[in-house]
Protein backbone atom coordinates (compact mmCIF):
# COMPACT_ATOMS: atom_id res chain seq x y z
CA UNK A 1 0.00 0.00 0.00
CA UNK A 2 1.72 3.19 -1.16
CA UNK A 3 1.08 6.86 -0.45
CA UNK A 4 -1.42 7.12 -3.31
CA UNK A 5 -3.77 4.35 -2.15
CA UNK A 6 -7.31 5.12 -3.50
CA UNK A 7 -5.97 8.26 -5.25
CA UNK A 8 -6.17 7.45 -8.95
CA UNK A 9 -5.73 10.92 -10.46
CA UNK A 10 -3.17 13.71 -10.05
CA UNK A 11 -5.89 16.02 -8.73
CA UNK A 12 -7.00 13.45 -6.15
CA UNK A 13 -3.42 13.20 -4.92
CA UNK A 14 -3.04 16.96 -4.62
CA UNK A 15 -6.32 17.25 -2.72
CA UNK A 16 -5.34 14.54 -0.27
CA UNK A 17 -1.65 15.21 0.28
CA UNK A 18 -1.96 18.98 0.10
CA UNK A 19 -5.11 19.31 2.18
CA UNK A 20 -6.99 16.38 3.74
CA UNK A 21 -3.97 14.51 5.09
CA UNK A 22 -2.97 17.39 7.37
CA UNK A 23 -6.35 18.06 8.98
CA UNK A 24 -7.03 17.04 12.60
CA UNK A 25 -9.63 14.38 13.38
CA UNK A 26 -13.00 15.06 14.98
CA UNK A 27 -14.74 11.78 15.75
CA UNK A 28 -18.22 12.62 16.98
CA UNK A 29 -19.47 9.09 17.67
CA UNK A 30 -17.57 6.06 18.88
CA UNK A 31 -17.65 3.31 21.50
CA UNK A 32 -14.18 3.68 22.98
CA UNK A 33 -13.75 2.55 26.57
CA UNK A 34 -14.05 5.64 28.77
CA UNK A 35 -12.04 4.12 31.61
CA UNK A 36 -9.16 3.26 29.29
CA UNK A 37 -9.21 6.76 27.82
CA UNK A 38 -9.25 8.42 31.22
CA UNK A 39 -6.53 6.25 32.74
CA UNK A 40 -4.31 6.61 29.69
CA UNK A 41 -2.75 3.21 30.23
CA UNK A 42 -0.92 1.01 27.73
CA UNK A 43 -2.48 -2.02 26.10
CA UNK A 44 -0.81 -5.23 27.37
CA UNK A 45 -0.50 -6.88 23.96
CA UNK A 46 -1.41 -6.53 20.29
CA UNK A 47 -4.58 -8.61 20.58
CA UNK A 48 -5.98 -6.27 23.24
CA UNK A 49 -5.25 -3.27 21.06
CA UNK A 50 -6.16 -4.67 17.66
CA UNK A 51 -8.62 -7.54 17.98
CA UNK A 52 -10.42 -8.18 21.26
CA UNK A 53 -12.73 -5.13 21.09
CA UNK A 54 -13.42 -5.17 17.34
CA UNK A 55 -16.66 -6.96 16.32
CA UNK A 56 -15.88 -6.30 12.64
CA UNK A 57 -12.92 -8.66 12.92
CA UNK A 58 -14.92 -11.14 14.99
CA UNK A 59 -17.56 -11.31 12.26
CA UNK A 60 -14.97 -11.98 9.56
CA UNK A 61 -13.41 -14.73 11.66
CA UNK A 62 -16.80 -16.42 12.07
CA UNK A 63 -17.46 -16.24 8.34
CA UNK A 64 -14.11 -17.99 7.79
CA UNK A 65 -15.09 -20.80 10.14
CA UNK A 66 -12.96 -19.95 13.17
CA UNK A 67 -14.19 -21.56 16.40
CA UNK A 68 -15.82 -19.07 18.77
CA UNK A 69 -13.30 -20.20 21.40
CA UNK A 70 -10.68 -18.20 19.44
CA UNK A 71 -12.95 -15.18 18.91
CA UNK A 72 -14.75 -14.32 22.15
CA UNK A 73 -14.03 -17.52 24.07
CA UNK A 74 -11.39 -18.60 26.52
CA UNK A 75 -8.39 -18.85 24.21
CA UNK A 76 -5.33 -16.81 25.12
CA UNK A 77 -4.79 -13.40 23.55
CA UNK A 78 -1.87 -14.84 21.60
CA UNK A 79 -3.92 -17.71 20.18
CA UNK A 80 -6.73 -15.33 19.21
CA UNK A 81 -4.18 -13.13 17.46
CA UNK A 82 -2.75 -16.11 15.58
CA UNK A 83 -6.21 -17.09 14.35
CA UNK A 84 -6.87 -13.53 13.20
CA UNK A 85 -3.58 -13.44 11.29
CA UNK A 86 -4.54 -16.70 9.56
CA UNK A 87 -7.84 -15.17 8.44
CA UNK A 88 -6.59 -11.76 7.30
CA UNK A 89 -5.04 -12.91 3.97
CA UNK A 90 -8.45 -14.29 2.97
CA UNK A 91 -10.18 -10.91 3.30
CA UNK A 92 -9.15 -9.37 -0.03
CA UNK A 93 -11.92 -6.98 -1.08
CA UNK A 94 -13.22 -6.50 2.45
CA UNK A 95 -12.30 -3.13 4.02
CA UNK A 96 -10.81 -4.99 6.99
CA UNK A 97 -7.92 -5.99 4.72
CA UNK A 98 -7.05 -2.38 3.94
CA UNK A 99 -7.85 -1.06 7.42
CA UNK A 100 -5.57 -3.65 9.02
CA UNK A 101 -2.65 -2.63 6.82
CA UNK A 102 -3.29 1.03 7.64
CA UNK A 103 -3.62 0.28 11.36
CA UNK A 104 -0.19 -1.34 11.53
CA UNK A 105 1.36 1.29 9.28
CA UNK A 106 0.09 4.32 11.19
CA UNK A 107 0.42 2.94 14.70
CA UNK A 108 3.73 1.05 14.48
CA UNK A 109 5.18 2.07 11.09
CA UNK A 110 5.05 -1.63 10.23
CA UNK A 111 4.41 -2.55 6.58
CA UNK A 112 2.00 -5.43 7.11
CA UNK A 113 1.70 -7.88 4.22
CA UNK A 114 -1.15 -10.29 4.97
CA UNK A 115 -0.04 -13.86 4.40
CA UNK A 116 3.63 -12.81 4.26
CA UNK A 117 4.38 -11.00 7.53
CA UNK A 118 5.35 -13.50 10.21
CA UNK A 119 2.72 -13.50 12.97
CA UNK A 120 5.18 -14.21 15.78
CA UNK A 121 7.49 -11.42 14.64
CA UNK A 122 4.56 -8.97 14.53
CA UNK A 123 3.34 -10.06 17.97
CA UNK A 124 6.76 -9.59 19.55
CA UNK A 125 7.70 -6.39 17.71
CA UNK A 126 4.41 -4.60 18.35
CA UNK A 127 4.28 -5.93 21.91
CA UNK A 128 7.63 -4.34 22.77
CA UNK A 129 6.47 -1.02 21.33
CA UNK A 130 3.19 -1.10 23.26
CA UNK A 131 5.08 -1.13 26.55
CA UNK A 132 6.63 2.27 25.80
CA UNK A 133 5.09 5.58 27.00
CA UNK A 134 4.59 6.80 23.44
CA UNK A 135 2.04 4.01 22.94
CA UNK A 136 -0.27 4.91 25.83
CA UNK A 137 -3.93 5.46 24.98
CA UNK A 138 -3.50 9.24 25.10
CA UNK A 139 -0.37 9.04 22.96
CA UNK A 140 -2.26 6.99 20.38
CA UNK A 141 -4.94 9.68 20.19
CA UNK A 142 -2.19 12.21 19.52
CA UNK A 143 -0.60 9.88 16.96
CA UNK A 144 -3.88 9.85 15.01
CA UNK A 145 -4.19 13.67 15.31
CA UNK A 146 -7.44 13.37 17.26
CA UNK A 147 -8.67 16.80 18.28
CA UNK A 148 -12.00 15.61 19.68
CA UNK A 149 -13.30 12.10 20.32
CA UNK A 150 -16.80 11.44 21.63
CA UNK A 151 -17.15 8.01 23.25
CA UNK A 152 -20.80 7.30 23.99
CA UNK A 153 -21.97 6.88 27.57
CA UNK A 154 -25.31 5.98 29.12
CA UNK A 155 -27.10 8.61 31.19
CA UNK A 156 -26.07 6.88 34.44
CA UNK A 157 -22.46 6.22 33.48
CA UNK A 158 -19.57 7.88 35.31
CA UNK A 159 -18.19 10.55 32.98
CA UNK A 160 -16.23 12.62 35.50
CA UNK A 161 -12.90 11.25 34.28
CA UNK A 162 -13.43 12.69 30.80
CA UNK A 163 -13.64 16.20 32.22
CA UNK A 164 -9.86 16.05 32.70
CA UNK A 165 -9.16 15.17 29.06
CA UNK A 166 -8.50 17.85 26.53
CA UNK A 167 -9.43 15.88 23.43
CA UNK A 168 -12.29 13.62 24.54
CA UNK A 169 -15.80 14.28 25.80
CA UNK A 170 -18.81 12.02 26.25
CA UNK A 171 -21.59 11.56 23.74
CA UNK A 172 -24.90 10.62 25.32
CA UNK A 173 -26.10 7.11 24.45
CA UNK A 174 -29.82 7.72 24.84
CA UNK A 175 -31.33 4.30 24.14
CA UNK A 176 -31.81 3.37 27.79
CA UNK A 177 -33.89 6.50 28.34
CA UNK A 178 -36.54 5.23 25.94
CA UNK A 179 -36.11 1.44 25.77
CA UNK A 180 -35.51 0.41 29.39
CA UNK A 181 -37.35 3.17 31.21
CA UNK A 182 -37.88 1.38 34.52
CA UNK A 183 -34.26 0.28 34.88
CA UNK A 184 -32.95 3.69 33.81
CA UNK A 185 -35.19 5.43 36.34
CA UNK A 186 -33.85 3.08 39.03
CA UNK A 187 -30.31 3.97 38.03
CA UNK A 188 -31.02 7.69 38.11
CA UNK A 189 -32.59 7.37 41.55
CA UNK A 190 -29.47 5.70 42.89
CA UNK A 191 -27.06 8.07 41.15
CA UNK A 192 -28.83 11.30 42.07
CA UNK A 193 -30.23 10.16 45.42
CA UNK A 194 -33.83 11.11 44.67
CA UNK A 195 -37.19 9.50 44.04
CA UNK A 196 -38.67 9.08 40.57
CA UNK A 197 -42.35 8.28 40.64
CA UNK A 198 -43.81 10.40 37.84
CA UNK A 199 -42.82 11.30 34.30
CA UNK A 200 -42.08 14.83 35.53
CA UNK A 201 -39.65 13.36 38.09
CA UNK A 202 -38.00 11.36 35.31
CA UNK A 203 -37.64 14.40 33.09
CA UNK A 204 -36.20 16.47 35.95
CA UNK A 205 -33.59 13.79 36.66
CA UNK A 206 -32.69 13.59 32.98
CA UNK A 207 -32.23 17.36 32.83
CA UNK A 208 -29.80 17.21 35.75
CA UNK A 209 -27.70 14.59 34.02
CA UNK A 210 -27.80 16.43 30.70
CA UNK A 211 -26.28 19.41 32.51
CA UNK A 212 -23.54 17.12 33.85
CA UNK A 213 -22.84 15.83 30.35
CA UNK A 214 -22.76 19.36 28.96
CA UNK A 215 -20.21 20.41 31.59
CA UNK A 216 -18.06 17.45 30.54
CA UNK A 217 -18.03 18.78 26.97
CA UNK A 218 -20.84 16.68 25.47
CA UNK A 219 -22.20 18.05 22.20
CA UNK A 220 -23.80 14.92 20.71
CA UNK A 221 -26.39 12.30 21.55
CA UNK A 222 -27.37 9.18 19.67
CA UNK A 223 -30.43 6.96 19.52
CA UNK A 224 -30.90 3.65 17.72
CA UNK A 225 -34.12 3.45 15.70
CA UNK A 226 -33.85 -0.22 14.92
CA UNK A 227 -35.67 -2.25 12.30
CA UNK A 228 -39.41 -1.94 12.96
CA UNK A 229 -39.20 1.37 14.86
CA UNK A 230 -42.45 3.33 14.80
CA UNK A 231 -43.04 6.82 16.12
CA UNK A 232 -46.48 6.89 17.71
CA UNK A 233 -48.26 9.44 19.79
CA UNK A 234 -49.52 7.58 22.88
CA UNK A 235 -53.18 6.61 22.88
CA UNK A 236 -53.36 7.62 26.52
CA UNK A 237 -51.36 10.22 28.44
CA UNK A 238 -47.67 9.38 28.59
CA UNK A 239 -47.73 10.21 32.30
CA UNK A 240 -50.09 7.30 32.92
CA UNK A 241 -47.96 4.93 30.83
CA UNK A 242 -44.84 5.90 32.74
CA UNK A 243 -46.50 5.38 36.11
CA UNK A 244 -47.90 2.04 34.98
CA UNK A 245 -44.39 0.90 34.05
CA UNK A 246 -42.85 2.40 37.19
CA UNK A 247 -45.31 0.49 39.37
CA UNK A 248 -44.38 -2.83 37.78
CA UNK A 249 -47.07 -2.99 35.11
CA UNK A 250 -46.35 -4.53 31.73
CA UNK A 251 -46.86 -2.23 28.76
CA UNK A 252 -48.20 -3.52 25.48
CA UNK A 253 -46.00 -3.08 22.42
CA UNK A 254 -48.14 -0.15 21.31
CA UNK A 255 -47.90 1.45 24.74
CA UNK A 256 -44.11 1.03 24.72
CA UNK A 257 -43.93 2.73 21.34
CA UNK A 258 -46.12 5.57 22.57
CA UNK A 259 -44.07 6.18 25.71
CA UNK A 260 -40.70 5.95 23.97
CA UNK A 261 -41.92 8.32 21.25
CA UNK A 262 -43.00 10.88 23.84
CA UNK A 263 -39.63 10.63 25.63
CA UNK A 264 -37.79 11.06 22.31
CA UNK A 265 -39.78 14.22 21.65
CA UNK A 266 -38.87 15.55 25.11
CA UNK A 267 -35.21 14.71 24.58
CA UNK A 268 -35.07 16.42 21.19
CA UNK A 269 -36.33 19.61 22.83
CA UNK A 270 -33.67 19.39 25.54
CA UNK A 271 -30.94 18.78 22.96
CA UNK A 272 -32.11 21.83 21.02
CA UNK A 273 -31.86 23.97 24.16
CA UNK A 274 -28.31 22.75 24.75
CA UNK A 275 -27.28 23.19 21.13
CA UNK A 276 -26.47 19.49 20.75
CA UNK A 277 -26.64 17.35 17.64
CA UNK A 278 -28.93 14.31 17.80
CA UNK A 279 -27.72 11.28 15.87
CA UNK A 280 -30.32 8.75 14.75
CA UNK A 281 -28.97 5.33 13.76
CA UNK A 282 -31.68 3.76 11.65
CA UNK A 283 -32.40 0.26 10.43
CA UNK A 284 -30.29 -2.29 12.30
CA UNK A 285 -31.71 -5.77 12.78
CA UNK A 286 -29.97 -6.68 16.03
CA UNK A 287 -31.83 -9.94 16.66
CA UNK A 288 -30.38 -12.52 14.30
CA UNK A 289 -28.63 -15.45 16.00
CA UNK A 290 -29.87 -15.99 19.53
CA UNK A 291 -26.96 -18.38 20.02
CA UNK A 292 -24.37 -15.72 19.20
CA UNK A 293 -26.21 -13.15 21.30
CA UNK A 294 -25.94 -15.49 24.29
CA UNK A 295 -22.26 -16.16 23.61
CA UNK A 296 -20.92 -12.76 22.50
CA UNK A 297 -23.44 -10.28 23.90
CA UNK A 298 -25.73 -7.84 22.06
CA UNK A 299 -22.87 -6.04 20.26
CA UNK A 300 -20.95 -9.11 19.14
CA UNK A 301 -20.77 -8.37 15.43
CA UNK A 302 -23.72 -10.44 14.18
CA UNK A 303 -26.38 -7.77 13.57
CA UNK A 304 -28.02 -7.53 10.16
CA UNK A 305 -29.52 -4.89 7.91
CA UNK A 306 -33.23 -4.33 8.48
CA UNK A 307 -36.03 -3.29 6.16
CA UNK A 308 -36.27 0.14 4.61
CA UNK A 309 -37.26 2.77 7.13
CA UNK A 310 -40.86 3.84 7.69
CA UNK A 311 -40.58 7.28 6.10
CA UNK A 312 -43.99 8.43 7.32
CA UNK A 313 -43.08 7.59 10.90
CA UNK A 314 -39.66 9.26 10.66
CA UNK A 315 -41.02 12.45 9.13
CA UNK A 316 -43.83 12.67 11.70
CA UNK A 317 -41.23 12.45 14.44
CA UNK A 318 -39.02 15.13 12.89
CA UNK A 319 -42.09 17.32 12.37
CA UNK A 320 -42.91 17.06 16.08
CA UNK A 321 -39.31 17.88 16.97
CA UNK A 322 -39.52 21.00 14.84
CA UNK A 323 -42.69 22.17 16.61
CA UNK A 324 -40.98 22.41 20.00
CA UNK A 325 -40.30 25.91 21.39
CA UNK A 326 -36.55 25.68 20.70
CA UNK A 327 -37.13 24.07 17.32
CA UNK A 328 -35.22 21.22 15.78
CA UNK A 329 -31.86 20.18 17.20
CA UNK A 330 -29.18 19.33 14.71
CA UNK A 331 -30.07 15.85 13.41
CA UNK A 332 -27.78 13.39 11.61
CA UNK A 333 -29.56 10.46 9.95
CA UNK A 334 -27.50 7.28 9.65
CA UNK A 335 -29.06 4.51 7.60
CA UNK A 336 -27.83 0.93 7.65
CA UNK A 337 -29.93 -0.05 4.63
CA UNK A 338 -28.31 1.37 1.47
CA UNK A 339 -31.74 1.46 -0.17
CA UNK A 340 -32.54 4.39 2.15
CA UNK A 341 -29.62 6.58 1.06
CA UNK A 342 -31.67 8.75 -1.29
CA UNK A 343 -34.47 9.01 1.29
CA UNK A 344 -32.10 10.39 3.94
CA UNK A 345 -30.37 12.77 1.55
CA UNK A 346 -33.67 14.22 0.36
CA UNK A 347 -34.87 14.76 3.95
CA UNK A 348 -31.99 17.20 4.43
CA UNK A 349 -34.11 19.70 2.53
CA UNK A 350 -37.39 18.93 4.29
CA UNK A 351 -36.60 20.76 7.55
CA UNK A 352 -34.73 23.96 8.20
CA UNK A 353 -33.86 26.59 10.77
CA UNK A 354 -32.91 30.14 9.90
CA UNK A 355 -29.16 30.58 9.90
CA UNK A 356 -28.39 26.87 10.43
CA UNK A 357 -26.60 24.81 7.79
CA UNK A 358 -27.69 21.21 7.34
CA UNK A 359 -29.93 21.16 10.41
CA UNK A 360 -31.05 17.71 9.23
CA UNK A 361 -28.63 15.74 7.12
CA UNK A 362 -27.58 12.26 6.14
CA UNK A 363 -24.61 10.89 8.05
CA UNK A 364 -21.63 9.07 6.56
CA UNK A 365 -21.82 5.46 5.43
CA UNK A 366 -22.41 3.53 8.62
CA UNK A 367 -21.40 0.18 10.09
CA UNK A 368 -21.49 -2.54 7.41
CA UNK A 369 -21.58 0.18 4.75
CA UNK A 370 -18.44 2.19 5.60
CA UNK A 371 -16.37 0.59 2.84
CA UNK A 372 -15.27 2.28 -0.37
CA UNK A 373 -18.41 1.42 -2.33
CA UNK A 374 -20.71 2.47 0.52
CA UNK A 375 -18.90 5.76 1.03
CA UNK A 376 -19.01 6.61 -2.66
CA UNK A 377 -22.71 5.85 -2.78
CA UNK A 378 -23.33 8.30 0.07
CA UNK A 379 -21.18 10.95 -1.65
CA UNK A 380 -23.24 10.56 -4.83
CA UNK A 381 -26.53 10.85 -2.98
CA UNK A 382 -25.46 13.83 -0.92
CA UNK A 383 -24.25 15.66 -4.01
CA UNK A 384 -27.30 14.78 -6.11
CA UNK A 385 -30.12 15.16 -3.58
CA UNK A 386 -28.66 17.51 -0.97
CA UNK A 387 -25.76 19.91 -0.51
CA UNK A 388 -22.43 18.13 -0.27
CA UNK A 389 -20.60 21.14 1.14
CA UNK A 390 -22.50 21.01 4.47
CA UNK A 391 -21.84 17.27 4.98
CA UNK A 392 -20.54 16.64 8.50
CA UNK A 393 -18.07 13.99 7.36
CA UNK A 394 -16.70 10.82 8.91
CA UNK A 395 -17.03 9.24 12.32
CA UNK A 396 -15.82 5.76 13.25
CA UNK A 397 -18.64 4.36 15.45
CA UNK A 398 -15.97 1.90 16.58
CA UNK A 399 -14.82 0.19 19.76
CA UNK A 400 -11.18 0.07 18.66
CA UNK A 401 -8.79 3.00 19.05
CA UNK A 402 -6.96 1.90 15.90
CA UNK A 403 -10.13 2.58 13.92
CA UNK A 404 -9.17 6.24 13.70
CA UNK A 405 -7.34 5.20 10.52
CA UNK A 406 -10.81 5.06 8.97
CA UNK A 407 -10.70 8.85 8.83
CA UNK A 408 -7.69 8.48 6.54
CA UNK A 409 -9.58 5.85 4.52
CA UNK A 410 -12.59 8.19 4.26
CA UNK A 411 -10.45 11.15 3.24
CA UNK A 412 -8.66 9.14 0.59
CA UNK A 413 -11.99 7.86 -0.72
CA UNK A 414 -13.45 11.38 -0.77
CA UNK A 415 -10.46 12.96 -2.50
CA UNK A 416 -10.30 10.08 -4.96
CA UNK A 417 -13.97 10.52 -5.82
CA UNK A 418 -13.70 14.31 -6.14
CA UNK A 419 -10.66 14.09 -8.38
CA UNK A 420 -12.33 11.61 -10.68
CA UNK A 421 -15.48 13.76 -10.93
CA UNK A 422 -13.50 16.86 -11.86
CA UNK A 423 -11.08 15.21 -14.26
CA UNK A 424 -13.90 13.42 -16.09
CA UNK A 425 -15.43 16.83 -16.72
CA UNK A 426 -18.58 16.09 -14.70
CA UNK A 427 -18.00 19.17 -12.56
CA UNK A 428 -16.73 22.52 -13.80
CA UNK A 429 -14.91 23.63 -10.65
CA UNK A 430 -11.54 25.03 -9.71
CA UNK A 431 -8.99 23.21 -7.59
CA UNK A 432 -9.37 25.93 -4.95
CA UNK A 433 -13.10 25.19 -4.70
CA UNK A 434 -12.42 21.50 -4.24
CA UNK A 435 -9.81 22.16 -1.55
CA UNK A 436 -12.36 24.24 0.36
CA UNK A 437 -14.87 21.40 0.01
CA UNK A 438 -12.34 18.89 1.34
CA UNK A 439 -11.49 21.09 4.33
CA UNK A 440 -15.15 21.57 5.24
CA UNK A 441 -16.28 17.96 4.85
CA UNK A 442 -13.21 16.41 6.49
CA UNK A 443 -12.94 18.83 9.41
CA UNK A 444 -14.62 22.21 9.64
CA UNK A 445 -18.27 21.13 9.35
CA UNK A 446 -17.82 18.74 12.28
CA UNK A 447 -15.91 21.39 14.23
CA UNK A 448 -18.85 23.78 13.87
CA UNK A 449 -20.99 21.24 15.72
CA UNK A 450 -18.68 21.52 18.71
CA UNK A 451 -19.27 25.27 19.04
CA UNK A 452 -15.64 25.70 20.16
Amino acid sequence: MDENFLLQTPLSRRLYHGCAEKLPVIDYHNHLNIRELAEGTNYPDLARLWLISDPYKHRAMRICGVDEFYITGGASDYDKFRKWMSVLPRLIGNPLYDWSILEMKRCFRIELQPGVTDADWLWETAGKMLARPEFSVQALLDRFHVEYAAPCAAITEDIAALERMGNAAPSLRGDGLTDTVRQTADGLEQLLQLQIRTLEDYYAAIRRRLEDFARAGCRFSDHALDDGFLYKKPGQPAKALFEKSRNGGLLTEEEKQGLSSEILRFLSAEYAKLGWTMQLHIGAQRFTSSRLRAVAGPAGGFAGIGNCCNVKSLTQMLDDFEKEPYGMPGVILFTLNPADNAVMSVLSGSYSRDGAEGIVQQGPAWWWCDHLYGMREVFENLASFGVLSVFVGMTTDSRSILSFVRHEYFRRAFCGWLGEKAEKGEWDVSEAQLKKLVEDVCYFNAKKRLRL
